[in-house]
């Protein structure tokens, strides 16, 4: 994909990144709350800590809010807080201005505020549609051209606020500013925000009282090193009163009964933290993190960590401006930081208080996600490190790499990322290849399971990326990483939710994609594990590799863009049956 010009960032960047969201969710989703999903998603998708990025990261943002608004997964419920977020002229009115759109889908929408707000030219739309899975994005942008010339488009940071409820009086005002929409939309997602003086907790009719902190040294005869292995901790564990406040706001917030509500709630870390004062409650399987800075509270629950056989997650405590603060597990002595953007750094030795909070690392540097981090517990799993990574959530997630064949499959699970060999050097392309899932991630695994030579020169290193959930699920994601003389880069064939693909249960797994070499020819790759014994592709191109080989390779055209007609990739393992297939 060809390198768009610098551009200026635009006079007001939250508006172009909600407009262009609610644009392209107005083709495929129902017009009720449209708006403010498309608040939700952009205040997702901001790097963490600012209510607009920076000039050199606004078209990567852009490009992660067009890619979940293509392709948006389950919606979170709406107006937790007792907020409803509307047009001014009313529900549905962000339909209404939008009308003249009827009758494109979303990729066309898409199109249409890249041209039209966005101000990029045809090429550049074509490019980013292409680059985010948009099967014919020069249909799409045809499509768009079509359009007549319609009236102004909204500002969807005018919108009306409405509240009902116990916590918020009936009211409706009319709110001007994307920071103003953004901080509301911060609030309806996951926290309270409100000054310490206000008299509230009087809608809280019975107290929820905490339960008693394990001992000190209670992990070491626990069979489950998990949160409830986790003593109170911080330089304010004797503090009753800022416990119970934290309970008090938590109880506030999510009510005293109900599914929500917190039951018996167990404190882990009380302590001031960069100049905060901070929570940590666990009420399996939810972990709540209060905190409270110059008399404003804030809380937010999470599910709670997972924790692996020889890995366990370190919790996020505060984030600031020189970086984050991290809460390590009890039995957790040694750990070291690496950036995956440079990985010639290599790893340096990480500071840690008596708490085991550590000092603040640098965050989200290398495509939003990082560091990785090393740790070593050496009382527990013969003292070996392991390896996790920041992915923006309250826990880290175990980071692993399974080599390709020649190697040997790795019966205990995948090796941990400590070095080149053992693929620090691929995650580093991999964590630019795609975002994590939106929820809380336990794993994440690089699976190389096939290598190519390229047309015309250079290397491919086939790649299944698996996310797994807290909660069983997952994400698999095929990336060829490519290294040629014009550099590296990350092409992703192909992903799927839920399922066993890029695990244990299930290794057959096959891939393939488009790829332009140097020269601008087109050529379909394609790859699949080991146990492959034959690979076909028909539609676009056809080729059959046969013989046991676990690539193939056909040529395409050459043109500037890549070839829309759909590709039938086909793999059959040695038992006969069909394997499953990530590619687009």
């Amino acid at each position: 994909m060809s390198t768009p010009p610098e551009r200026p960032l635009p006079p007001n960047p939250y508006r172009n990144l909600v407009l262009l969201s609610l644009i392209t969710l107005s083709g495929h989703r129902p017009p009720h709350g449209l708006l403010e999903r498309a608040h939700r998603l952009v205040t997702g998708a901001l790097p963490r800590g600012r209510r607009h990025p920076r000039p050199h990261e606004y078209a990567r943002t852009r490009r992660r809010v067009l890619r979940r608004s293509l392709y948006p997964r389950g919606w979170h419920p709406l107006g937790h807080t007792g907020l409803r977020v509307s047009p001014p002229d009313g529900l549905g009115g962000e339909v209404r201005a939008l009308d003249v759109l009827e009758g494109l889908d979303a990729p066309a929408r898409a199109a249409y505020a890249l041209l039209r707000s966005e101000g990029l030219d045809e090429r550049e739309t074509t490019d980013l549609l292409s680059s985010v899975g948009v099967r014919d994005a020069t249909t799409a942008v045809e499509r768009a051209k079509s359009v007549p010339e319609g009236p102004r488009l909204p500002d969807p940071t005018v919108v009306r606020v409405s509240g009902r409820g116990a916590l918020l009086h009936r009211r409706s005002v009319v709110a001007t500013g994307g920071a103003l929409a953004a901080a509301l939309f911060a609030l309806t997602l996951t926290t309270a925000e409100r000054e310490a003086g206000a008299d509230l907790r009087a809608h809280v009719h019975t107290p929820v009282q905490p339960s008693p902190a394990v001992e000190p040294d209670s992990w070491r005869e626990s069979f489950r090193l998990d949160l409830t292995a986790w003593h109170l901790r911080g330089d304010a564990t004797e503090d009753e009163s800022l416990v119970r406040r934290a309970l008090a706001a938590w109880s506030e917030q999510e009510g005293t009964t109900g599914p929500d509500a917190p039951d018996a709630p167990r404190p882990i870390f009380a302590g001031t933290v960069a100049e905060r004062d901070v929570v940590l409650l666990h009420d399996g399987p939810r972990l709540a993190r209060y905190t409270l800075r110059e008399g404003e509270e804030r809380v937010e629950v999470f599910a709670e960590a997972g924790n692996g056989v020889a890995n366990w997650p370190a919790l996020r405590l505060v984030d600031t401006d020189e970086g984050t603060h991290y809460l390590l597990p009890p039995w957790v002595s040694e750990i070291d930081s690496a950036a995956l953007g440079d990985p010639a750094d290599g790893w340096s030795s990480v500071r840690q208080d008596e708490h085991g909070v550590t000092e603040a690392l640098v965050t989200g540097d290398h495509c939003d996600v990082g560091p990785v981090l090393r740790m070593r517990a050496p009382e527990v799993a013969h003292g070996e490190p392991y390896t996790a990574i920041d992915l923006g959530g309250v826990d880290t997630a175990h980071l692993g790499y399974m080599p390709p064949p020649p190697s040997e499959i790795r019966r205990l699970g995948p090796h941990e990322v400590l070095g080149p060999e053992q693929g620090f050097d691929l995650w580093a392309e991999l964590a630019c290849a795609g975002d994590p899932p939106e929820g809380p991630v336990r794993t994440a695994t690089a699976w190389e399971f096939a290598v190519q030579d390229l047309p015309g020169g250079g290397t491919g290193r086939w790649t299944c990326v698996r996310f797994g959930g807290h909660d069983g699920g997952g994400l698999a994601r095929a990336v060829l990483v490519t290294d040629t003389e014009e550099g590296t880069d990350a092409v992703v064939a192909g992903q799927r939710e839920g399922g066993w693909d890029c695990s244990n249960l299930n290794r057959q797994i096959a891939a393939g994609t488009w790829w332009q070499d140097p020269e601008g020819g087109w050529h379909y790759l394609a790859a699949a594990s080991r146990e492959v014994a034959e690979l076909t592709v028909s539609g676009g191109v056809e080729g059959t590799g046969e013989g046991g080989e676990n690539v193939l390779e056909v040529n395409g055209p050459r043109s500037q863009t890549r070839p829309a007609e759909p590709v039938d990739l086909v793999a059959v393992d040695v038992h006969g049956e069909e394997m499953t297939v990530l590619a687009r």
